[in-house]
This record gives structure tokens, sequence and C-alpha cells, in this order.
């Protein structure tokens, strides 16, 4: 399929970089585009399979974030889709093995922009947590509030313990490298961890931390892996910062030892559910900072990520260049 050039006819069902330069030189090597939703719009829905499989009727490509959810079903019924251009690191909203059996290429963006705004906001929940800026707000001041009987404290001197020892894990503990900090780390797969970070098994980590940052990619092992048994080795006074994918934590028992005071609270930009709905509980708690998904969404990283994908996908498509394909092996497929 490679070769096909101006032949080719890519669905956009996302827009992901907000100067939409790089859907414009897609448009000068010739590709057919049709442009779908801007992700900065208010007003966020996800396509329904059957919204995805009507649209992306007849493409030989497709390109976009998680906002549309490729099954085998999806896939199955979309007999001259070839490419899939996806935004961001994660590609669970993907079947994988079943674009890799219709001879389907899948890439990613592994971008350092992507990972340095998600370090960056995790950084920034665990300050806010820990310095009480969900207490001490303009709401607060305006009621006549001065300091009180709610006490700061110090992130020197803490164990974190991060979840995931990737390159965002990584990000996260280099950042973290001057804060005085103890910093302890679980993951299966690696052995040899940066300097400044002590591999531990996670029943461990999860004792010890007085921090639990998650960044584990997801996969069918990890799935839940911050269980109830796993909160309930959790500290009373510990923090959990999911900056990754919900579907590394059961919300369901976070959302009962938040409201018991169980742990001390949480910071969380990844939902069930997203958009997520409004009357969720989470976002009455008092010990609860919520983001909407937002740890990536920086100008800079949305474009770096439009350019990205838009490289990924005329190399895919013309055979020019390389990309960052994650089922190499279905080229063998075709």
């Amino acid at each position: 399929m490679a070769g096909l050039g101006g032949n080719a006819r890519v669905l956009v069902f996302e827009r992901m970089d907000p100067t939409d330069r790089s859907i414009e030189w897609l448009r000068e090597k010739g590709l057919d585009l049709t442009l779908g939703k801007r992700m900065w719009d208010p007003g966020f829905q996800r396509y329904s399979e059957d919204q995805i499989i009507a649209a992306a009727k007849g493409y030989d490509a497709a390109m976009g974030a998680s906002g549309a959810q490729f099954s085998r079903r999806v896939i199955e019924s979309l007999p001259e889709l070839r490419f899939i251009s996806k935004f961001g690191m994660g590609y669970d909203s993907i079947d994988v093995a079943a674009a890799t059996e219709r001879g389907i290429l899948v890439s990613n963006t592994p971008d350092d922009f992507n990972l340095l705004a998600v370090a960056e906001h995790t950084i920034a929940s665990m300050l806010a947590l820990k310095k009480q800026l969900l207490v001490w707000t303009p709401g607060f001041m305006r009621n006549g509030g001065w300091r009180g009987d709610v006490f700061a404290r110090y992130l020197a001197g803490n164990t974190v313990g991060i979840i995931g020892l990737g390159r965002i894990g990584r990000a996260v503990a280099e950042r973290l490298a001057g804060w005085r900090a103890e910093i302890i780390a679980y993951d299966p797969f690696v052995e040899d961890a940066p300097p400044n970070v002590s591999l531990v098994d996670l029943p461990s980590l999860l004792e010890r931390s007085d921090i639990v940052t998650l960044h584990a990619t997801p996969s069918a092992g990890n799935r839940h892996i911050i269980d109830r048994a796993a909160l309930a080795r959790m500290k009373p006074s510990a923090l959990l910062i999911n900056t990754g994918r919900a579907s590394l934590v059961d919300y369901a028992a976070l959302r009962e030892v938040l409201a018991t005071r169980r742990i001390g609270g949480a910071a969380l930009d990844v939902y069930e559910t997203e958009p997520p709905d409004p009357d969720d509980p989470l976002f009455r708690a008092e010990n609860v900072l919520a983001t909407p998904h937002s740890a990536a969404w920086t100008f800079e990283t949305l474009e770096s990520m439009g350019w990205h994908g838009a490289r990924n996908l005329w190399a895919m498509i013309s055979g020019e260049g390389a990309a960052d394909v994650v089922n190499p092996e279905a080229r063998s497929r075709r």
C-alpha cells in the first residue's frame, strides 16, 4: 500500500494541531483529507462504534487521538482501512491484534513534549495536594478564611513510589531528583533504574510510599493494579496520583477510601468514562484534585504531536521516512 500518495483518502477524525499547519502539509503532499472534530472545541464527545464506522467507511487511513475506539468490530467493518495514525503515546483505544491480522499499520507519537508536560503536571499535582491548594483558594479568602487548623506538608523527605518506570516515569523521577525525596519504583519489565531510584516490589512500594504515582503502560496484566487490596496497603496519609490511565485504578474502591479518608487524597487526570459524569462524587470530595485529562494539554505538546502524527501518516502511506509503527508485523499480512 506504500506509494498511494495522492490517491489515499484520510479521515482526520480528531484534529490535534491548533495551528492546522500539519494538516495543510499533508494536503500539499496530495492526500485527500476529510476533517473531523477539533479537540479543543467545547463540548467534547467521543465517537460511538457505529459513528466511527460510518465516518471512516471507504477511507484508506484514519488519524486522531482516543476519541474513537477502534475495536475488532470497528476494524472488521472497515475493509479499506490500511493505516491508523494515533496521536499520543498510548494506543489502548485500538485493538492492535485485530489491526495486525488485517494488515493495518498503527503508529503512535512517543513525543518529548508529551512526556515533559505529563511529568510537570504530575509534580504540580503532588505539590497542590501537599501545599493544601485545594483548601487555600480565592473562595476561602472571600469567605474570610485565614490559615486555620489546616497545615501544609513538605515534599522533601517524602517517599515517592512510581509505578511504571518508562519514559514518563523516568521523567518524573528526574524532576524529583532535587526535591530531597526518596524515590522508589515498581516495574516488572525494568532491571536497571536511574541512580536516584530504587526498584522494589509492589507491596513494598505501596506500604512505604507517601505518594504513589501511576505511569504504567495499560495492559490486561495491570488492570486495576490499584484495587481495594492495594489501597488497603497504603498509608492513611498517602496520596495517589493518576496521570496515566484510568484502567490502572479500581475507581469504585478509590471512591470508598477517599470518602472514608482511608488515604490522604488523590489527584486524578483520567477517568473510566471520558468526559466523566459531572455528578461523580469524586468532584465533591475535599481531598481530590481533578483535572480534565489535561496533563499533556499544552499548546506546544498539541502542535508537536499533530506534526508527529502527520509525519507518521505520510511515512506509512508513501514509504518515505520512518514512522513510529507499533505493529510492524502487520506489513507481512498485506
